[in-house]
């Protein structure tokens, strides 16, 4: 496989993990997302600072993207290491994105998107089971999401008959468990939140009113 090739796929990838939503959605609302709540450029923020359906739009956005790179990864390269180079890529470009500063989301949403592109069976066991723990632990997002990440390479060991993919999805699930290390020592100390709603939109409007009734 041309080396050329690979190179081309890693840069692609870096670049569409660097389109964030969550930043950009945030500059329509006047926020700099990254600078509220955890501070993380992610859906679980979203929802906390500005509200569900942002959260959602965040969210679809970053798994389309992932799910595009590793697509045009395997296309492109007519190989697995195609896809796996596109996935590291795609999710190092949404957590340090060069665009916006090197600070970025989290990637679970993003390797989610990754996963599907790959092997949707074990990504969507993997999803199922992050919502289930998801209601079980009260709403708690980190919790459900490390918990449905550590899984992963199993699932991918039953589905997938390529080790290439086994080994990358267990360095996969050592990097996503660094980036939550913040939320695993809350999570020991009992002191993780449970997912809130915020009310941005709702909040601007007030506060526009409030600079309305001023000026007046």
């Amino acid at each position: 496989m041309p080396l050329i090739k690979l190179i081309l796929i890693a840069i692609a990838a870096y670049f569409m993990g660097n389109i964030n939503p969550a930043i950009i959605i945030g500059k329509l609302y006047g926020i700099d997302i990254r600078k509220e709540g955890s501070g993380n450029a992610g859906m679980t923020n979203t929802i906390r600072v500005i509200g569900l359906g942002a959260g959602i739009a965040v969210f679809a956005v970053d798994v389309l993207k992932a799910f595009t790179a590793v697509t045009l990864g395997n296309f492109i390269a007519g190989d697995a290491l195609g896809g796996i180079i596109a996935f590291a890529c795609v999710v190092l470009g949404h957590c340090y994105p060069a665009l916006y500063g090197f600070k970025g989301g989290k990637g679970v949403a993003a390797s989610l998107g990754a996963a599907l592109a790959l092997n949707w069976q074990s990504a969507l066991i993997a999803l199922a089971i992050a919502g289930i723990v998801f209601l079980v632990s009260g709403r708690r997002m980190s919790i459900a999401s490390i918990i449905a990440v550590i899984t992963y390479p199993a699932l991918v060991c039953f589905f997938v008959d390529d080790k290439r993919l086994f080994i990358f999805a267990i360095v996969a699930v050592l990097f996503l468990v660094i980036q939550h290390a913040a939320n695993i020592k809350r999570i020991a100390h009992g002191e993780e939140e449970s997912l809130t709603i915020g009310h941005a939109g709702h909040d601007k409007e007030e506060h526009e009113i409030e600079k309305e009734g001023t000026k007046e």
